[in-house]
């Protein structure tokens, strides 16, 4: 049987548990061995307080970021450049004053497996961002941070993150700007213009079937001569939802036409 301990251990600052086996439950005490595994590789640097959400002039970065105000020699993180080369840690030097690289970050050695802690802003406080790109040059090479967050962000336009999957309707309907589109519901979307174009004519036949697969009879078709686009004159049905009839008084040469459908 377990002992029970029902009140605190004072170890006065010196004293400590030794000898612990490594944690195998939730509430389980870990040993240092096993915390330095968690981050070994990890190069931690000190908290920012603010981190950008977009692009930024660090020549004269302006007088807010992500919402704040920040103070002279704040740590930034700029993450968001169009140019991601200018990535990396700052100190704000004020709002029409160049942006300096901080001295833990000022290489790209510096840079390999950063992990930093976002204190404020908007968006973007109490996340932690990881710098992912390995030996490259400061200034020549992509510094790229991606969120090392177990609370992911919503992603946005500007911002990386999680994002849920539209439904068929939402996708119908044209309006949500939130959700993303697959390549099913995009195929299946109410508002998708329908195009199929061949060539045919074999200089014997009179009559084509014209296979075109778009799933309904509501199309317009129109038949060209293939050499110039010019129009011709023929009978089409769509004897199907995937296939239209074309029928001809002489028989053309061999994809001597083109038919265009579109829906």
């Amino acid at each position: 049987m377990a002992f029970e301990q029902l009140v605190n251990v004072d170890f006065g600052g010196v004293a400590k548990p030794v000898n612990l086996p490594d944690p195998t439950s939730p509430q389980d005490a870990a040993t240092k061995a096993y915390a330095d595994s968690l981050i070994e590789g990890l190069n931690w640097k000190d908290n920012v307080r603010l981190a950008t959400t977009g692009n930024v002039n660090l020549s004269s970065p302006g007088g807010t970021i992500d919402g704040v105000t920040p103070a002279t020699d704040d740590r930034i993180l700029v993450k968001s450049q169009t140019d991601e080369t200018e990535n990396g840690i700052y100190f704000y030097t004020g709002s029409s004053s160049a942006m300096t690289r901080c001295p833990d970050a000022d290489t790209f050695d510096k840079l390999e497996n950063a992990v930093v802690t976002v204190d404020e802003g908007t968006t973007n406080a109490q996340t932690r961002w990881r710098q992912t790109e390995v030996n490259g040059t400061l200034d020549t090479d992509d510094i790229v941070w991606d969120s090392f967050d177990a609370a992911v962000p919503d992603a946005s336009t500007t911002v990386k993150g999680k994002v849920e999957l539209a439904t068929q309707g939402e996708v119908d309907a044209g309006t949500d700007q939130t959700r993303v589109v697959t390549p099913e519901t995009l195929a299946g979307w109410a508002g998708r213009k329908f195009k199929y174009t061949s060539t045919f004519g074999n200089g014997s036949d009179t009559v084509y079937t014209i296979t075109h697969n778009l799933g309904t009879k509501e199309l317009v078709a129109q038949v060209r001569r293939a050499s110039n686009d010019n129009v011709v004159g023929c009978d089409i049905q769509m004897t199907s939802t995937t296939a239209a009839t074309v029928t001809l008084a002489a028989a053309p040469g061999s994809n001597a036409l083109k038919i265009v459908i579109l829906g």
